[in-house]
């Protein structure tokens, strides 16, 4: 008798009245006693579940009546005749098990994805089973059976998978990362009203600016170890706690804007000659502009050496030796390198030098970078720290001019992309101490006066000063950090009104520069904040009630930001300042190398303290009458 095979279903070869070629669940192919004893049977039929559960239970039962009717007379036990009983023993145990295999079956098949009791449960399978079997009997993967016998090989039948948990972190260790990653000396806010990212906190989705990280995240964490040595802590997991607002150079939307010309000239001509690839067979390699810098001061260098004002320093002969030779080997007589040249205008030139004229700019360069350089990082240090150790009588101003906002609206007529009108943004931002925590207010300053100027600035001060005074009843000394710019924050009529501060507000006040193209800080993501903000309501408003004014752009702020004190002053209020003003500007005395100077405080009447950097132990004291 010949049946049809289907490979997908069962062919019962148990019994004649059976459906055969049915469908069922976890087959198997049929054993070979079975084809020895029906060899009609082809030899790649299966059997489903339900049939060899159906034949073990009628065997089990057809031995339990013939168990019945055997009578004691009858049994015989002999070792060459096992007992019914017997049999009926086995046969038990097969179907049980048979019951127990199906069980495991259906408790893993039911189990989700990467579950670890998955492979739990296939370690429980008999040893002389294989990869291939066990794969084929639980529908699984042969790498998840490969790794149950390896675990059962080690650990044995029903080893836990699961990994253990390891030591946490404690929460003050994680608050000191995420304030590392967002130390400005670490990072800078980008300005651009579209450099923003999503992020869910507590649930909510906000907005968040995007924080540029200057170094990759190596160096920042080897820069914490050192901040930090009794943090003990992996660079997987130091890496993993990166705020999602905290990106890395080359990612996605960092287009970066106002970079420092003083550096960034220095990078473009080390990577024109590949200046690692060069010198990797050197004695002493050169990475970078940094191990240029060291090259040419003392060994154990200290604030003279980058000031130029140590005569133990190497001069640049050293390194402009090494890049000729190191050029010359390589076979190269010509370099072709970018840089940033200022004429009225930046623009990015290329240009074309032989070896030697090469040598001689990058070292003119480099003597120029090493003071820069040096300030920059003191300055940044000098602000992380005096937000860390300001006291309750003081309080720290930071604030700069932000770009103008545009004015826009949806459906605007074609002329409308040529109206000039803007609004001036001057986003601030102040620290100050409450109960030994740091705190922070934000405030924006709009005005339909688009002058940048020391009266503006003075402007400013005169209604946020007050609004200081509220929040710190007890303030004494202000300290303002600012970029700078030489038009409205660095020069001689902001001096003068330094001298003044006390009469004019009765505060304290010292001034702190930051170096020049290093100034980004908070206030920078406050205003682009803001002007994100105010883009997208005009142009969701209708045209009627678009934020096409100074004015109008001011009451909408101050009804839409919660967190955020908004602020106005005029033309007029501006004029007003500047006629105060006058006399003060026409008497005032101009401070003598102020571009090299970083730090100004008040000291005695018309005296002021000059330092090249914040932290200096040195000072200069100016007479100012």
């Amino acid at each position: 008798m010949s049946r049809k095979i289907w490979k997908d279903r069962c062919i019962n070869p148990y019994e004649d009245e059976g459906v055969a070629h049915h469908t069922g669940t976890n087959f198997r192919k049929i054993s070979e006693n079975l084809l020895k004893a029906k060899p009609y049977l082809p030899k790649n039929s299966v059997v489903c579940n339900d049939c060899r559960l159906q034949r073990f239970a009628k065997k089990a039962k057809m031995i339990t009546e013939n168990n019945t009717n055997i009578s004691a007379d009858d049994v015989q036990c002999t070792e060459n005749a096992p007992s019914t009983v017997e049999d009926n023993s086995s046969t038990t145990r097969l179907l049980e098990l048979e019951e127990l295999l199906q069980g495991l079956k259906d408790a893993f098949s039911s189990l989700e994805g990467n579950d670890p009791m998955k492979i739990k449960i296939l370690t429980i399978c008999p040893k002389s089973w294989g990869i291939r079997k066990i794969a084929r009997e639980f529908n699984t993967t042969t790498y998840l059976a490969m790794k149950a016998k390896e675990l059962r090989s080690i650990k044995g039948i029903l080893a836990d998978a699961t990994a253990k948990r390891g030591k946490t972190l404690p929460e003050e260790t994680k608050k000191k990362i995420d304030d590392f990653y967002n130390d400005d000396s670490n990072g800078r806010l980008l300005p651009g009203r579209k450099d923003v990212v999503s992020v869910a906190i507590n649930d909510v989705r906000v907005k968040v600016q995007k924080r540029l990280l200057l170094m990759g995240l190596n160096e920042l964490h080897e820069l914490f170890i050192q901040s930090y040595p009794t943090k003990v802590i992996s660079f997987s997991a130091f890496a993993k706690l990166r705020p999602p607002h905290c990106i890395l150079p080359g990612a996605n939307g960092t287009h970066c804007v106002c970079v420092c010309t003083i550096h960034e000239n220095c990078k473009l001509m080390l990577d024109a000659i590949n200046v690692a690839k060069l010198t990797e067979q050197l004695e002493s390699p050169i990475n970078n502009y940094n191990d240029c810098v060291q090259s040419i001061v003392c060994k154990n260098p200290t604030s003279d050496c980058f000031l130029d004002l140590c005569d133990q320093c190497p001069t640049a002969d050293n390194i402009s030796h090494l890049l000729t030779e190191a050029l010359r080997n390589a076979s190269i007589d010509e370099i072709e390198y970018s840089a940033w040249i200022t004429t009225g205008r930046a623009t990015l030139q290329t240009i074309k030098a032989d070896v030697n004229d090469f040598v001689a700019e990058f070292c003119t360069r480099l003597q120029i970078l090493k003071p820069h350089s040096f300030i920059a990082k003191h300055q940044s240090q000098f602000i992380s720290e005096k937000k860390t150790e300001l006291r309750d009588d003081e309080v720290i101003v930071m604030f700069d001019f932000s770009e103008n906002f545009a004015y826009v609206v949806q459906n605007a007529s074609q002329a409308f992309h040529f109206n000039n009108e803007q609004c001036t943004v001057f986003p601030v931002i102040y620290y100050y101490k409450d109960k030994s925590e740091l705190k922070h207010n934000c405030c924006v300053f709009l005005s339909n006066s688009v002058k940048h100027d020391t009266a503006a600035v003075y402007t400013i001060q005169k209604q946020l000063i007050p609004e200081i005074k509220k929040t710190v009843p007890k303030v004494k000394t202000l300290i303002y950090m600012t970029d700078g710019a030489k038009q409205h924050f660095k020069n001689k009529y902001q001096m003068a009104n330094l001298i003044n501060h006390k009469d004019d507000f009765g505060l304290d006040a010292e001034w702190h520069y930051s170096a020049t193209a290093h100034g980004k800080s908070g206030y920078d993501g406050l205003g682009a904040t803001f002007k994100r903000e105010a883009y997208r309501a005009s142009l969701m408003a209708k045209p009627s009630q678009a934020l096409l004014t100074s004015v109008a752009l001011f009451n909408w702020a101050k009804n839409h930001f919660k967190k955020i004190n908004i602020f106005y002053f005029s033309i007029v209020d501006h004029d007003k300042s500047t006629r105060h003003l006058n006399k003060r500007f026409n008497s005032a005395i101009p401070v003598r190398n102020i571009l090299k100077l970083h730090s100004f405080k008040v000291v005695a009447p018309n005296t002021l303290c000059a330092k090249r950097f914040s932290n200096d132990q040195r000072g200069v004291e100016i007479q100012l009458k």
